[in-house]
């Protein structure tokens, strides 16, 4: 179900078996399919899929105002707050209609600058289950530190990745990509959240589809086994 809302790419795939997992994924370009077979490859369990594209890249995924540090293209706007409240009243009521799911758990998940998006977020809603940041942009100016001295509205499960020689560069910034990312990684498990850390094979620019199908496998099974717990505290 291909549509376009407020000048956004929004492309929705209903899962064939019932869940009321959605997980919703910020993309560079409409990367339903190769996600969607990675993540048959894995056995991943049932989750609906909402994948939004045709973003200002740069300029939405950015959390607040940053120098153009990689390239004279870089438009850090820092608009992430006004694109977060798109989601929040226009995207996800709209698809959720169409969906017809009731008190759905919603996984944010993000690659590369959406995979900082992804994490930001978190700071400023508790509207989704399970965050995930594959590759994510998170040598981001001073975002570590933003990670470390606020703190988020949830303690939902959090997913990051990155590749293994995403850190050879002759940028200062992309040098730190992997220090970065364990950094926040083991803050976020300081500070109680389920979370996992996984060091894959390659630049950055390798596999993307596998390593956000890696994502959602661990954060839809994470959520499985939050209402699994409950249930059992229940009974």
């Amino acid at each position: 179900m291909k549509e376009i809302l407020n000048d956004y790419n929004i492309t929705i795939t209903p899962s064939l078996e019932s869940t009321d997992v959605i997980v919703y994924c910020n993309s560079y370009g409409d990367g339903t399919e190769p996600i969607l077979k990675s993540c048959e490859e894995l056995n991943c369990l049932p989750f609906h899929l909402v994948v939004i594209s045709k973003i200002d890249w740069d300029a939405d995924m950015s959390p607040y105002p940053a120098d153009k540090v990689i390239s004279k293209h870089d438009n850090f706007a820092g608009n992430a707050d006004k694109y977060l409240e798109w989601m929040l009243t226009s995207l996800i009521p709209h698809c959720e209609k169409l969906l017809r799911v009731d008190n759905p758990r919603r996984i944010l998940l993000g690659y590369s600058m959406s995979g900082l998006f992804s994490l930001y977020a978190m700071y400023h809603t508790d509207k989704f289950a399970a965050y995930i940041s594959a590759s994510g942009s998170l040598w981001y100016p001073d975002f570590e530190h933003f990670v470390i001295s606020h703190e988020p509205m949830t303690k939902s499960p959090v997913y990051l990745s990155i590749g293994d020689k995403e850190c050879i560069s002759k940028n200062a910034y992309l040098q730190t990509i992997i220090e970065k990312t364990q950094h926040i990684f083991e803050h976020y498990k300081l500070q109680g959240h389920a979370t996992h850390f996984e060091l894959n094979p390659g630049n950055h620019f390798v596999e993307g589809d596998l390593r956000q199908a890696k994502g959602i496998k661990w954060a839809v099974a994470a959520l499985r086994k939050e209402s699994d717990m409950e249930l059992h505290h229940d009974t």
